[in-house]
């Protein structure tokens, strides 16, 4: 979390272009070692969730250079994080909860909704953005499925994934219709916990014992 703090402070007051590049990728990277460390390398499980955070590392730093290039690859790296994340749920204990399912669904897709309603996003771009958010919205669902099926931490995937999407919206407006520091702060502290929040959960499952 100290990292974060350091991070949204250097984007209040970008005084150190090499801090920035630093923090922002530190985010990630600390993260996975903390989770790695944690849980070892050795199940399947553990291997999904380790590629999610190094494919999310991976957009963080496509989504620090400028240009649609880096801007669609870092959208693709975090399209395939989610995948991975989507997989490591698919593989443990969910139990399917009409409510969860009805909740979670309106949710995403008011987010795709907001997409298309207030994003001025660019007609080039808009297929990539929908696909995206269809996964994402359904990483959300899918992570309310499995806090639905565990006791203990696990509400915290669905709040990460809820974080994620809020996130993801933020930066899209961010990005297309009106840049602030103060947008750029929002982006960074709901991604940063999102991911937190993913981490803490899937770490306090797997230490329980019922990851495969």
């Amino acid at each position: 979390m100290s990292i974060l703090l350091l991070h949204l402070v250097v984007i209040y007051k970008p005084d150190s272009v090499e801090l920035y590049y630093l923090s922002k990728p530190l985010l990630l990277f600390s993260l996975a070692v903390f989770f790695i460390n944690r849980n070892g390398f050795t199940t399947v499980s553990i291997k999904q969730v380790a590629a999610a955070l190094a494919l999310s590392l991976a957009g963080d730093v496509l989504l620090m250079r400028d240009g649609e290039f880096f801007f669609l690859g870092g959208m693709a790296a975090f399209l395939i994080a989610h995948v991975f994340y989507l997989l490591f749920y698919f593989g443990q204990k969910l139990k399917v909860s009409l409510a969860a399912l009805a909740g979670g669904g309106a949710i995403a897709g008011a987010g795709l909704w907001t997409l298309y309603t207030y994003v001025n996003t660019p007609p080039e771009l808009e297929l990539y953005l929908y696909v995206y958010g269809i996964v994402l919205g359904l990483h959300f669902v899918i992570s309310l499925l499995f806090a639905y099926a565990n006791k203990g931490l696990q509400w915290l995937s669905a709040l990460g994934a809820f974080l994620f999407l809020i996130s993801d919206l933020i930066l899209a407006f961010n990005k297309f219709n009106e840049s602030t520091v103060y947008l750029s702060i929002a982006v960074m502290l709901t991604y940063g916990l999102a991911q937190y929040c993913i981490v803490l959960s899937i770490n306090d499952y797997l230490e329980k014992g019922r990851g495969d």
